[in-house]
């Protein structure tokens, strides 16, 4: 139930050998990377020394109180500048500041240059205030490993995205 609440719509993620939560950003190759989220992805099909450029937007927060918790939904969009497709392979939301996460395997394909949104999607958290933060891995099609990460500042019915 807590990872339902916290993640809104990732599936969980059996990991537990995973090394991939150290900052693996721009490294090519298959040191750091979980192979439980890794085996679904195909090989790496472009040669290029230049990796993917990911960025991720949240926007258009709705609060709600609901089980106990502070409810903040909203869009997650994901954009790629570089040219180069890419796979988001695991993502990692937490709550309580950083005291309670929930982790899962996901498999969301962004092509080159294009973008990902994902409506209605939210977290949850019995704190007030709290700092939320949402990790994503991602592997783009030359191989190249990025880790982006974003927190969140809730206060009462507010979340405030905080910049990297």
């Amino acid at each position: 139930m807590l990872a339902a609440l916290i993640m809104g719509g990732m599936a969980a993620c059996d990991d537990a050998d995973d090394t991939s939560a150290q900052d693996t950003t721009n490294q090519s190759g298959p040191s750091g990377i979980s192979t439980a989220c890794l085996k679904e992805l195909p090989e790496p099909s472009v040669d290029s020394q230049t990796p993917a450029r990911l960025n991720l937007t949240l926007s258009d927060f709705v609060y709600s109180f609901e089980e106990g918790r502070h409810r903040f939904t909203h869009d997650r969009r994901f954009k790629e500048s570089a040219g180069i497709g890419l796979f988001i392979y695991r993502g990692k939301v937490c709550v309580e500041d950083g005291t309670s996460c929930a982790d899962a395997c996901v498999r969301y394909r962004i092509e080159p240059g294009g973008s990902l949104t994902q409506r209605d999607h939210h977290f949850a958290t019995p704190l007030d205030p709290d700092r939320i933060t949402l990790q994503y891995w991602a592997r783009d099609d030359a191989g190249h490993v990025m880790t982006l990460k974003q927190e969140i500042q809730t206060k009462g019915r507010a979340a405030t995205v905080m910049p990297n």
